[in-house]
C-alpha cells in the first residue's frame, strides 16, 4: 500500500486516536458504573472532587430539588438545560447541557433521600458523579458531593480545582434553592 506524506500523517493520527479511545481513555463506562452503583467515585481518576454543604432544610427537601431533573436550570444558572422524563429513577438516563458541553448520564443508584449517583459521558470524557445526603440536628442537612473524571488529556482539558469550582457552585445554588422553598 502507497501513503504519500499526507496519508502517512493522517494514518499516525488515526492510529494515535484509537489507542487514546481504546488505552487512553482511564476506567471503562462498565467499570464507572459498577462504582457509581455503590456510590463510589474512581479515586484514583485524573479529575476528582469531594465537598460538602450545610443546608438549613430537611432530607426530603433537599432530595426533592436535587432528583427534579428537568428544574436545575432554574435555580442552578450553570445549567443550560435538560432533557428527562421526569424526576430521576434508577436506571433512567438522561441529558443535559452545562459551559457548553452536552452530558448523556445514566441514573446508578438511587436511594430516596440518603444518596443518588449516575454515570455521564461528554465527548472523551466519563464521569461519576455520587450525592449523599445525611440529616443533622434541627432539621438540617449535610450533603456531600464527589465526582470523578477520566479521558484522555483529561488533566490537561479540565482540573480538579474546575471540577470543585463548578460542585460548589452547584452546591450553593442547592442550599439556596432548599432554605428558599417553604
Amino acid at each position: 500500500m502507497f501513503l504519500n506524506k499526507t496519508g502517512s500523517f493522517l494514518f499516525q493520527f488515526f492510529l494515535l486516536l484509537g489507542f487514546l479511545a481504546i488505552d487512553g481513555c482511564g476506567e471503562p463506562l462498565v467499570t464507572l458504573n459498577r462504582l457509581a452503583v455503590v456510590g463510589s467515585i474512581h479515586e484514583d481518576a485524573p479529575v476528582t472532587t469531594h465537598l460538602q454543604i450545610q443546608i438549613a432544610a430537611p432530607p426530603a427537601r433537599v432530595w426533592a430539588i436535587l432528583i427534579d431533573a428537568p428544574s436545575w436550570p432554574k435555580w442552578q444558572k450553570l445549567i443550560e438545560n435538560v432533557t428527562a422524563a421526569g424526576p430521576l429513577e434508577k436506571g433512567m438516563s438522561f441529558s443535559w447541557r452545562t459551559g457548553g458541553t452536552n452530558i448523556h448520564s445514566q441514573v446508578q443508584l438511587l436511594e430516596p433521600e440518603r444518596r443518588l449517583s449516575w454515570t455521564g459521558t461528554a465527548m472523551t470524557a466519563k464521569a461519576v458523579h455520587v450525592w449523599e445526603l445525611k440529616p443533622q440536628t434541627g432539621n438540617q442537612t449535610l450533603l456531600t458531593m464527589k465526582e470523578s473524571m477520566d479521558g484522555p488529556l483529561m488533566a490537561t482539558l479540565y482540573s480538579s480545582k474546575a471540577l470543585g469550582d463548578a460542585g460548589n457552585e452547584w452546591l450553593r445554588a442547592l442550599k439556596r434553592a432548599a432554605e428558599q422553598r417553604p
